[in-house]
């Protein structure tokens, strides 16, 4: 009876075992893998307002330079008539579009090197997404072997406890069986025969509760 119970109880563990050596992907695996997904998601949104960013200042430098360039062919054009007034304020309106188109191409650069920058950090977390989805299945096995160790252990520990509780009953069998033949060859009601069987009976072993301790194996499983 005790055999089968340990036997039963022993394929349990291993069913478990199996279980946990199943090419499973853990929770922290899969939460870094969609923390790197998103980190590159937002990087590569950042690289488009980027991109949009540079091309509209651009398209501004370029058409505050097409100003420029005509208010300072009309300041030319009025000091050849003598228009003085008019050659005046083109001048100065070229001036104005000429510190624009200057900010612009300043700002035009600083982009640009924004823009190389967020290329090359999203580019680098391509590569390291990449490298995690490939050694995924590695590092879920390792972290599942991990954890079988870790949480098995005291499976191991209880099996044990389990085959020297098994002895301890088969010892007492054969200790039973030994004081049974002795009161049989004693005479019926002797005193040594009374003494030890009462020396049984006073000092039971307890039994072990084998479904208390497979509870906490599993509650231990289950929590690492």
């Amino acid at each position: 009876m005790f055999e089968d119970l340990r036997d039963a109880f022993r394929e349990a563990v291993d069913n478990f075992k199996r279980e946990l050596n199943r090419d499973q992907v853990p929770e922290a695996v899969d939460r870094l893998l969609a923390g790197m997904r998103d980190e590159a998601a937002d990087a590569r949104a950042r690289v488009k307002r980027l991109e949009d960013d540079l091309a509209e200042t651009r398209s501004r430098a370029g058409r505050e330079k097409e100003e420029e360039s005509t208010c300072r062919r009309r300041e030319a054009l009025a000091k050849r008539i003598g228009d003085e007034d008019t050659a005046r304020l083109a001048g100065e309106y070229a001036a104005k579009h000429g510190r624009r188109r200057e900010v612009l191409e300043g700002k035009v650069e600083a982009l640009e090197r924004e823009l190389e920058l967020g290329r090359a950090e999203f580019d680098e977390m391509l590569a390291r997404l990449k490298e995690a989805r490939e050694r995924r299945a590695s590092l879920s096995a390792s972290a599942g072997r991990t954890g079988a160790r870790e949480a098995l252990g005291g499976a191991d520990d209880l099996f044990s406890e389990l085959d020297r509780m098994a002895e301890r009953i088969a010892d007492e069998d054969r200790r039973q069986e030994a004081a049974g033949s002795l009161d049989l060859d004693g005479a019926e009601g002797s005193s040594d025969g009374e003494d030890l069987r009462v020396r049984r009976d006073e000092s039971p072993r307890p039994p072990l509760d084998v479904d208390a301790r497979l509870e906490e194996l599993k509650r231990r499983m289950g929590r690492d």
